[in-house]
């Protein structure tokens, strides 16, 4: 089903893409619509192609805007020090996220430039500038600049939809979070050990579908 609202953004306008996420995400999040996306991406080659099976948990690509590349992903969240997520990073690309069920702990450190500089002259590690915990019904819009972290509570699970790349590349801090060690452009630029562990299937599909129908999020 195409998305006018997505189709029509000018990605390079932070507003537009802020508001056009954000509204977006809330239609793709009602009980209903969750759940025709959810038929209709089990046996999709390309969707399932996309959707990737993690250590830290599986994300499924429910949606994929033909003119953007715009993608909304729900995302399985096993938890644990096997989750990248928990080290700062920012995204190639802007996103809308809310927590169907679970939480996370949500930290904000500020632009990549910001963080920068503030290592350069105070040292490390980095410290946040606002912690928040993400509980069930709790959204939020990022931009691609934006450094942030996320630990999860084992079972959560998130709906994240995420505007076409608009960089050729994401950071993350090292261990020490003292510098930004990481360049990440995509599973395409992934070495073999980071790689999915296998293919997403139709079964991992319907596993997350029946995951949702017990926590009453589908209609």
């Amino acid at each position: 089903m195409p998305e006018p609202s997505l189709s029509e953004v000018d990605w390079r306008d932070a507003a537009w893409t802020a508001r056009a996420l954000e509204d977006a995400l809330r239609r793709f999040a009602r009980p209903d619509r969750l759940a025709g996306l959810l038929r209709s991406a089990r046996t999709d080659p390309r969707l399932l192609g996309l959707s990737e099976v993690r250590p830290w948990g599986n994300r499924m690509v429910l949606y994929e805007d033909p003119s953007s590349g715009a993608r909304l992903r729900l995302q399985h969240w096993a938890g644990g020090d096997k989750d990248p997520h928990g080290r700062p990073h920012n995204h190639r690309w802007a996103f809308a996220s809310t927590i169907l069920h679970g939480s996370y702990v949500h930290r904000l450190y500020g632009e990549v430039a910001d963080v920068e500089r503030r290592l350069a002259e105070e040292g490390g590690p980095a410290r946040p500038l606002l912690e928040r915990t993400e509980s069930a019904g709790s959204s939020y819009v990022l931009p691609p600049q934006t450094v942030h972290s996320a630990t999860a509570a084992a079972g959560t699970v998130s709906l994240l939809l995420r505007g076409p790349a608009v960089g050729e590349y994401a950071v993350r801090l090292n261990r020490d979070l003292t510098a930004f060690a990481e360049r990440k452009g995509g599973v395409a630029s992934e070495g073999r050990t980071e790689r999915p562990e296998r293919p997403f299937g139709t079964a991992d599909a319907d596993c997350l579908g029946t995951l949702l129908s017990s926590l009453g999020l589908l209609d």
